[in-house]
């Protein structure tokens, strides 16, 4: 992770290397901020659609409180997409935000929570959000979903799923084991009264309907949610309650595959019966070891409820922390966000297997640690990864392939680092890749990429350079590359600093869509809230986007900033550093960090030996 939401500034390619003595331009725009959204050098612009805690939405009667409006939740992760039918005037399709802040609120909703609003493309390309009418009467331009009054009460919501053919379902992530842990000191979930499944809306699945579940045992499913009218629509209790984070539905409308957040995490396939009628069907969870690669769950509610530890324990494949997915080119992506430390050598993970994707993952840490391929079995290096002996600090992305239901490692995070390096001023290194979670894809001038997300884990182990604030980031990955490393993304956006970049989904061919969840309170307003931003532009000079964007993943880099004692570099290189009246006061050739002590406190700028230039402080 670099430091890349500082302001870039193109001077001339020869213009430091062709005059030492020139002065330093003076019309440069210094009014920028570092916290805010960064983006690229090109032709995209990004424009705030909604921010958590300061705009308003329209709720439904909740609790016995009359409907009326609120606040709406902070915490945004997914977003779900139900495109408008063509010819809408200029519609573009209702959006739904994920709230994963879990309150107790009597207007929203105790738990977590999620908002809609719809969208349409405006003069100048720009995005405007639409005043609309529910069919309950709310009126307005965001409105909360209606967990309470549909399928009871919602969990921590994360990620989700956006179906082919606009469905969408969120995914209830907080994983709990008791009604005193929903109830959280009464900050939480506050009714922890036993829950009847079909008591407000029929829940739809043969044989369940009036079955009885302890109140924390009805969240952690996914919810399919009415895009169209801010409500949900039934808990998919036939799916199995799990930590699940994200899933995706193929085109064939009856395949869903289900990612759980957990280690050991498992991978789940639903298929239907019938086409776009998931209330009935056939569940199954991933056994790489198994004849068909998938052994089936029984639908019976004492099972589904606590499918983690019966998948797990009859022998299924094992992930560590799987997020979100997405199919392009016939397969399917999914992000494995990895945990530092992590073991399957005691209670149920003793029967599981461990995942493909992580054996590739041990074998490829082993090639950078020991210079050498590694030459014992995949069963050896399951067994290493069993007992511990992989810290996986990056994570990847998987490829999973529905045809031969092979999963391998598709990208490994890194590069690997000592433990210190982020305290290191000489090793920090210019592309990075760490802990990947949200996931999407989008075709640009004929070839499909990957939009992947960050989640930093933490910043030791080169994920972050010191002194600098969390910033998580956005690549696009080139589809067509068979075997990427890290040193193929590029870069299109960073989130404010300290929070996660998230929910990136493409809308068009144009827009993409993407969250920035919890980001620092000390950042400039609006962007110290959560909140939802949208990047347009890429229907311009494709081509040309991409060029640009490639350049700019590898632009010049200054950390920390403000800085005190010493400048970092992302490169060795000549530079210049001038005061903001324009005069040079430093000048140093081939080196990737400076001394800066004897600088007086202020604004100055440094120019590398392509023209590239910064701004930084001086404390």
């Amino acid at each position: 992770m670099k430091k890349k939401i500082f302001t870039f500034i193109a001077l001339g390619l020869s213009a430091f290397a062709a005059n030492a003595q020139t002065p330093f331009p003076m019309n440069i725009d210094t009014s920028w901020s570092v916290k805010t959204v960064w983006m690229p050098r090109s032709p995209l612009k990004q424009q705030v659609l909604f921010v958590g805690g300061v705009d308003t939405v329209q709720t439904t009667s909740t609790y016995g409180n009359a409907a009326g409006k609120s606040v709406a939740k902070q915490w945004h992760d997914f977003i779900g997409f139900s495109k408008a039918p063509a010819n809408s005037n200029g519609i573009l399709g209702n959006v739904i935000i994920n709230h994963e802040m879990v309150t107790s609120d009597a207007k929203i909703g105790d738990g977590g929570g999620m908002t809609m609003f719809k969208l349409k493309r405006g003069s100048n390309d720009q995005l405007e959000v639409v005043d609309q009418t529910l069919t309950d009467g709310r009126k307005g331009k965001f409105f909360n979903v209606d967990f309470v009054n549909t399928v009871g009460e919602t969990g921590m919501n994360c990620g989700g799923i956006n179906a082919p053919n606009g469905r969408i379902w969120t995914a209830e992530e907080w994983m709990q084991t008791s009604n005193r842990g929903i109830f959280n000191n009464g900050s939480g979930i506050k009714d922890t009264a036993n829950f009847t499944i079909g008591t407000t809306t029929p829940a739809g699945f043969p044989g369940f309907n009036g079955k009885v579940l302890k109140k924390f045992q009805n969240l952690n499913w996914m919810v399919e949610i009415d895009p169209n009218n801010a409500k949900a629509v039934r808990k998919q209790y036939n799916w199995g309650r799990a930590g699940w984070e994200g899933g995706v539905v193929m085109n064939d409308n009856k395949t869903v595959y289900l990612f759980e957040d957990g280690s050991p995490g498992i991978l789940a396939k639903f298929v239907a019966t019938t086409a776009n009628d998931f209330t009935t069907g056939q569940l199954f969870v991933y056994k790489q070891d198994a004849p068909t690669k998938w052994i089936a769950i029984e639908n019976n509610l004492d099972t589904l409820v606590d499918l983690n530890a019966v998948a797990v324990r009859r022998g299924a494949s094992m992930f560590n922390r799987l997020e979100w997915g997405t199919v392009a080119n016939g397969k399917i992506y999914i992000t494995e966000t990895g945990r530092d430390a992590f073991t399957f050598n005691s209670g149920n993970a003793r029967y599981g297997v461990v995942s493909q994707g992580l054996i590739d993952g041990y074998k490829s840490r082993f090639r950078v640690l020991k210079g050498s391929s590694f030459t014992g079995t995949d069963a050896q290096a399951a067994d290493s990864v069993r007992a511990g002996k992989f810290n996986d600090y990056y994570g990847r992305v998987l490829e999973f392939d529905p045809a031969t239901n092979l999963v391998r490692s598709y990208i490994e995070g890194g590069p690997l680092a000592p433990a210190l390096t982020s305290q290191n001023r000489f090793a920090y290194p210019p592309i990075h890749f760490s802990n990947p979670d949200g996931i999407h894809n989008i075709n640009i001038d004929g070839k499909e990429y990957l939009i992947i997300q960050e989640d930093l884990n933490g910043t030791n182990w080169n994920r972050m350079p010191s002194n600098i604030s969390i910033v998580c980031e956005t690549y696009l990955l080139d589809l067509s590359i068979p075997n990427p490393t890290f040193n193929n993304l590029i870069r299109i956006t960073a989130c404010p600093p300290g929070g996660e970049v998230t929910g990136g989904v493409a809308i068009d061919e144009n827009t993409m869509l993407f969250n920035a969840q919890h980001p620092s309170t000390s950042n400039t307003f609006p962007y110290n809230n959560s909140l939802t931003y949208a990047i347009s532009g890429f229907k311009v000079n494709k081509t040309s986007i991409i060029n640009t964007l490639k350049e700019e993943s590898n632009v010049f880099t200054v950390y920390p900033n403000p800085a005190s004692r010493e400048l970092n570099f992302n490169q060795t290189t000549d530079v210049a550093i001038y005061n903001a009246q324009g005069q040079r006061v430093i000048v140093a050739r081939g080196v990737n960090l400076i001394n800066i002590e004897e600088l007086a406190s202020g604004v100055y700028f440094i120019r590398n030996a392509e023209g590239m230039t910064q701004k930084f402080i001086v404390e």
